[in-house]
């Protein structure tokens, strides 16, 4: 592999599949350093702390270290060929998932863990509105009045707001999820990232039925309800279209109460591994059921050609899921049986 770009076969791959994995690219000792942070903001946590853990500055996502492992290696070439110039990241995603049992806890589609297919994988899009509290954990009552007014609050814990009028979305959308593996995910139950493979052109071909019916794009547009009330918690959040879900029936489990749940492609990456996953494949986290614990770093790229209006809402590009890939133009047109437009 050219240290500095995707190679033919692995854009074919990217658009085939929505994602590509890039074998090695950290080198350990900087994937070392990375984990030995993140384990004593760990211990840290236990401990009566001498700094504000909350500070931005103190903050491991914000680290020289953390960030570097996007900046100083060679995943900005590879990023900046694909989608043009993107910037230095200001701040990354540390997911952290601790060995745990299935759970009694309610997921946000409304499902308890333990009783939800596939590690516990339930599929989101981001840059949903996901509530401004807990998502309700009781199955053997509704929420109070009260409890449901606290939920409905914009914005919602992730910082999401329902609606955008203004811009004709419900959906926050950047271009490339870039994640760094910085624990052993090459087995199941590692806590693996897994993603509903090819689903991307379901995505942009139900956006263009959602522009065509007049939108809004997202959830409470044409055809795609936020909140599913039949679910055990009565009130659980469609983070991706039920026509997209129904579409991957192969492999899929199903729960007692008839709902399908598609079967994900886990990543299986080793540490120092990445992957760069396009905003239209939903995913999810799964619980890890070995020994160790799993962290990854996590990347939101967006171009810097993106239209300043629309950097955090951009309606055309959840409808042209390539509109921001200038790298991929080719591999996009020779997929589509199309020319190039040159003009």
């Amino acid at each position: 592999m050219n240290p500095d770009r995707l190679s033919l076969r692995q854009k074919r791959s990217l658009y085939r599949d929505g994602f590509v994995v890039l074998p090695g690219l950290i080198d350990r000792d900087h994937v070392a350093a990375a984990r030995q942070l993140i384990l004593e903001q760990l211990e840290g946590s236990r401990t009566p702390a001498s700094k504000d853990r909350t500070d931005p500055e103190t903050h491991p996502g914000r680290s020289p270290l953390l960030l570097g492992l996007f900046n100083d290696s060679p995943l900005k070439m590879i990023i900046e060929e694909v989608l043009g110039p993107v910037g230095a990241p200001r701040g990354c995603q540390l997911a952290t998932r601790l060995p745990a049992a299935p759970g009694d806890h309610v997921n946000e589609s409304g499902y308890v863990d333990r009783d939800t297919p596939f590690l516990g994988w339930h599929g989101h899009l981001d840059g949903l509105w996901n509530g401004a509290t807990r998502i309700h954990q009781n199955t053997d009552r509704p929420m109070t009045s009260e409890e449901a007014e606290t939920w409905n609050r914009e914005p919602s814990t992730n910082g999401c707001l329902k609606t955008h009028p203004d811009l004709g979305a419900n959906i926050r959308s950047f271009a490339a999820l870039v994640a760094v593996s910085l624990s052993d995910q090459t087995a199941e139950g590692s806590g693996n990232l897994g993603v509903l493979r090819g689903a991307h052109h379901e995505i942009e071909r139900f956006f263009q039925h959602q522009r065509d019916a007049g939108g809004p794009l997202g959830p409470d547009g044409p055809n795609w309800k936020r909140i599913d009330q039949d679910v055990p918690n009565g009130c659980g959040l469609r983070h991706y279209p039920d026509v997209v879900r129904t579409a991957f029936t192969k492999g899929a489990a199903t729960t007692p109460d008839g709902k399908l749940w598609p079967r994900p492609t886990l990543l299986r990456l080793a540490p120092g591994d990445a992957a760069i996953v396009l905003h239209a494949v939903p995913h999810s986290a799964t619980r890890v059921t070995r020994t160790e614990p799993r962290f990854m770093a996590y990347f939101r790229v967006t171009p810097l050609a993106r239209p300043e209006r629309n950097r955090m809402v951009y309606p055309e590009a959840l409808c042209d899921i390539w509109r921001e890939w200038p790298g991929m133009t080719d591999v996009v047109a020779e997929q589509r049986g199309r020319t190039p437009n040159t003009s």
